[in-house]
C-alpha cells in the first residue's frame, strides 16, 4: 500500500508518499520573503537497488538535476554513485552487526579537483 507524510517547519513542506516495495516520490518547498527554494525527489528500487533523481530550484534562478544509483551488497554493506551539474562521487558504506558504520568516499567537482573522506560513526 501506499505511505503519505507531510512536515512543516519554519516556512517549509516536505510531501513524501511512498510505494510499498516500489520507491518514493518526496516534494519540497520553503522559503520566507527573500528567497525561496523547491525540490522534487522521485526514488524507485529494482531489486537490491536504489535509483534516484532529483530537480532543485530556487528564486535566484539557480536549478539543477542529480542522479544516484545505490547496490546494497551481502553483509550489511552498500556502494552507490552521484552524478550532479558540478560533482561526481562513489561510496561505499559497511555497517557491522554492533552497528558500527564505516562509510569512504571519493568526489570530483567540477574543475576536476578530487576529494575523499572517511567516517567512522555508531548510532546514539
Amino acid at each position: 500500500m501506499k505511505k503519505n507524510k507531510y512536515k512543516y517547519n519554519n516556512g517549509g513542506l516536505v510531501a513524501q508518499k511512498t510505494f510499498k516495495g516500489v520507491g518514493s516520490l518526496e516534494a519540497r518547498a520553503s522559503g520566507d520573503q527573500g528567497y525561496n527554494t523547491r525540490s522534487l525527489t522521485v526514488s524507485k528500487n529494482i531489486n537490491d537497488t536504489r535509483v534516484t533523481a532529483s530537480r532543485f530550484q530556487d528564486s535566484f534562478g539557480n536549478k539543477g538535476n542529480s542522479y544516484s544509483v545505490e547496490k546494497q551488497l551481502p553483509k550489511r554493506s552498500s556502494v552507490g554513485v552521484t552524478k550532479s551539474r558540478y560533482n561526481l562521487g562513489a561510496s561505499y558504506n559497511k555497517q557491522t552487526k554492533s552497528g558500527l558504520n564505516f562509510r569512504a568516499e571519493v568526489n570530483r567537482d567540477a574543475r576536476g579537483a578530487l576529494s575523499s573522506s572517511m567516517s567512522i560513526s555508531k548510532p546514539l
